[in-house]
């Protein structure tokens, strides 16, 4: 059975990367370019997605002619959690779903309690499917044939959550190789490097390529270091002032430093459900 073949009520998980872009196509094409009525596609916005990311989403929408639901946390806990729909143009982009998220919470998320990706993507997402009267449904997810311990966590929390992740790529054998060879051959692309992920400087980068970042685009620092004011911190080692003054006193030090395990920043949306809410 073709796993591109999408039987409703679904909703696809569209991070805006590479990867779930490359599916989301092959989801299109598997239908002849257009999608069942009960099935939809929604990009979770954080307000501190690239901009590249951003553009890269609308673009594919427009060139697909594929109805993406672009979803914005804007405040509650999880079973009194609100969202709003937004566009491209009116789309956050000063990390202001983000600042709710924190508010609500009274902290700031970090590697071992990432519930940002659970407020301010898995669960608006979910909250839109039950407002579209569906309280049962698939949820698509762009998680490849190698990266076997997300799939597995996928299926763990399936059993432990009853939920009903899948991944078509998975299924079809599909790598990273195969993706990349996708988008070498198109003529429009996602315009950020390998690693430079769709959250501009995720606190789960590694500190010498969130530097790298940082000697690049210095006003990307400047949310982050606002957050950590007051002694609050994403990763207690490596504070975001402290990377900015290390990259002032040293300019050129810096070399970005990528594992591809490290994709779950490019595609954190991805995840089958975020941590530790």
């Amino acid at each position: 059975m073709n796993p591109y073949l999408i039987q409703g009520p679904a909703l696809i998980s569209f991070s805006g990367g590479r990867t779930s872009a490359f599916m989301l196509k092959q989801i299109l094409d598997a239908h002849a370019g257009t999608l069942p009525g009960d099935v939809h596609v929604c990009f979770a916005n954080t307000g501190k997605e690239r901009e590249e990311t951003l553009r890269f989403v609308h673009e594919c929408a427009i060139r697909w002619n594929v109805h993406v639901h672009w979803i914005e946390y804007a405040g509650g806990r999880e079973k009194s959690l609100q969202y709003e729909e937004v566009g491209f143009n009116s789309a956050s982009r000063d990390g202001e779903p983000f600042d709710r998220i924190i508010a609500v919470k009274g902290g700031l998320p970090n590697w071992q309690a990432r519930w940002c990706t659970t407020f301010l993507k898995v669960l608006p997402m979910l909250q839109f499917m039950r407002d579209q009267g569906f309280t049962d449904h698939l949820e698509i997810v762009g998680l490849r044939a190698d990266e076997p311990w997300r799939v597995a966590k996928m299926h763990g929390r399936n059993v432990d959550d009853g939920r009903s992740c899948r991944a078509p790529l998975a299924s079809a054998g599909i790598t990273q190789r195969d993706v990349l060879e996708f988008w070498d051959a198109q003529d429009f692309n996602l315009d950020l490097e390998r690693g430079e992920g769709n959250c501009d400087l995720c606190f789960m980068k590694g500190a010498k390529l969130r530097a790298s970042l940082i000697r690049a685009i210095p006003s990307l620092a400047h949310w982050w270091v606002a957050q950590e004011r007051d002694g609050r911190f994403f990763d207690r080692r490596t504070k975001y002032a402290q990377l900015v003054r290390d990259v002032t006193a040293s300019p050129d030090l810096f070399e970005g430093d990528s594992d591809p395990r490290d994709e779950h920043d490019a595609e954190c949306g991805l995840w089958c459900a975020g941590e530790a809410a």
